[in-house]
C-alpha cells in the first residue's frame, strides 16, 4: 500500500489497481482513482471521470474488496451556533484499517469510537481551517490508539505544535509512505508526515 498526500485532506492511497482518493478538489490530478471518500461537500466539485464512485454519505460500502463505513459527526463543537456536518470515514483495504477524520472539530463520542474500532492508520486534522487544536487532537489519539498518526489540514506552525505535543522533536519528512499489515509498527501512534505532492 502506498500513501500520497495532496494538501488539505486529500489523500490517495493506492493497492494494487486499486486507487482511493479523500476529500479531492478540482486542482488535484484525479487520473485512474477507482474511489473517493468527501468527508465535506466541496462546492463546485466536477470529478474528471465517470467511473469513479464517489461516497459522500453516512452508511456502508463495499467495492472491489474495500470495505467503507461513513460515521456522521461535526465540524465545529456543540456550543457553537451553526453545527456543520462531517463524516468520518473507516476504510479496510487489505487487512489494513484506515481512519480518516475529515474535518473533525471535537473528540469522537463513546458511540462514533465504537463504529472507528481498531484503527492501524489515522489521518488527523491538527488545528489550521478551524479544526481540532494541537492538544485536543492528541486527545483523539489517545481515544483512537493507532498504530500510524498522519497529520493534515496544518500549518507550519500548527504541524510543530503538534510534533511537541507529541514529543516528536525530529520527525523525517516522507515523500510517500509505503505501507505492509506485516510491517506495521508495535509501538501506537508513531507519527508519520508525508510532503505534499
Amino acid at each position: 500500500m502506498q500513501i500520497k498526500f495532496h494538501g488539505n485532506s486529500c489523500f490517495t492511497v493506492k493497492e494494487g489497481d486499486f486507487t482511493l482518493m479523500t476529500d479531492p478538489f478540482n486542482s488535484v490530478d484525479q487520473a485512474k482513482v477507482s474511489v473517493m471518500t468527501m468527508s465535506q461537500p466541496v462546492k463546485d466539485f466536477v470529478p474528471t471521470s465517470g467511473e469513479t464512485k464517489i461516497f459522500n454519505w453516512p452508511g456502508e460500502y463495499e467495492t472491489a474488496g474495500m470495505y467503507f463505513m461513513g460515521i456522521p459527526s461535526f465540524h465545529n463543537p456543540k456550543n457553537s451556533e451553526k453545527q456543520e456536518a462531517n463524516t468520518v470515514f473507516k476504510i479496510e483495504c487489505n487487512g489494513v484499517r484506515i481512519c480518516h477524520l475529515g474535518r473533525l472539530g471535537t473528540k469522537l463520542t463513546p458511540e462514533q469510537l465504537e463504529l472507528v474500532g481498531d484503527v492501524d492508520i489515522l489521518f488527523l486534522p491538527i488545528g489550521d481551517k478551524g479544526t481540532i487544536e494541537t492538544k485536543k487532537a492528541k486527545e483523539v489519539i489517545e481515544q483512537i490508539e493507532p498504530r500510524i498518526v498522519i497529520p493534515m489540514l496544518y500549518n507550519e506552525d500548527t504541524l510543530a505544535a503538534f510534533l511537541k505535543e507529541m514529543g516528536a522533536t525530529t520527525t523525517e519528512h516522507l515523500e510517500m509512505l509505503a505501507v505492509k499489515r506485516s510491517e506495521l509498527p508495535e509501538d501506537m501512534s508513531k507519527v508519520v508526515v508525508i510532503k505534499k505532492s
